[in-house]
């Protein structure tokens, strides 16, 4: 399926059918969202895939009556470290190192400048840069599966307090940011014959 046909298909799922996405599927979503792009490639987050009912049913009481939650073939819950500190950009130009194969020390300069720039943001600052970086990785992950002919629906409205202890997040260092539940829309939702609605192109982007 071409880029834009896709992305005509896909919208935001209300009903899913009981079909379960294979472990191929989940594994090629899994990896394009791993590949997203974040700034200084720090990725400050993780992907939590959830296919257990038992799991999903724990977490319906918080996702606000949205029984999409309970009925799709895997739940992915994308979370935002917690802590993102001088020791977590260390490791991560370290492992850069490890992956490039240069020196251990090599990309000191450059550690320390993205050091300097990020460590200045207050604690607050620093998760909502996180969470940023969390929507391009969702963002990736909504192409991908429109292209896979896999639906999806992204929520932001659950309650993350309540998801954070079903899935003992906080012992974890992590915090749930957003949710995406995918698998097959039901042949019930007539959600999938309205028509999408977005601002006109000439109304959207302007040439300078």
């Amino acid at each position: 399926m071409a880029i834009l046909e896709a992305l005509n298909w896909r919208y935001a799922v209300r009903e899913f059918s009981d079909m379960k996405l294979s472990d191929e599927t989940i594994a090629e979503l899994v990896e394009a969202t791993r590949l997203s792009p974040s700034a200084y490639g720090l990725q400050p987050y993780k992907l939590l895939v959830v296919k257990s009912p038992e799991v999903k049913n724990k977490l319906l009481p918080y996702a606000m009556g949205q029984t999409k939650v309970r009925d799709c073939s895997h739940l992915f819950i994308l979370t935002v470290n917690t802590i993102i500190d001088a020791q977590f950009i260390e490791q991560h130009f370290a492992h850069v190192e490890r992956e490039r194969c240069l020196d251990a020390g090599e990309l000191a300069g450059f550690t320390q400048h993205v050091k300097e720039v990020m460590l200045s943001m207050s604690v607050e600052q620093l998760q909502h840069w996180a969470e940023n970086q969390v929507h391009i990785a969702l963002g990736n992950l909504l192409t991908t599966a429109a292209l896979k002919q896999v639906d999806a629906c992204p929520m932001a409205g659950f309650e993350k307090q309540g998801f954070d202890q079903v899935l003992g997040l906080t012992e974890q260092g992590q915090k749930s940011a957003v949710i995406c539940a995918l698998g097959e829309r039901a042949v019930t939702d007539t959600s999938s014959s309205e028509r999408k609605v977005r601002l006109p192109a000439n109304n959207f982007s302007l040439e300078i």
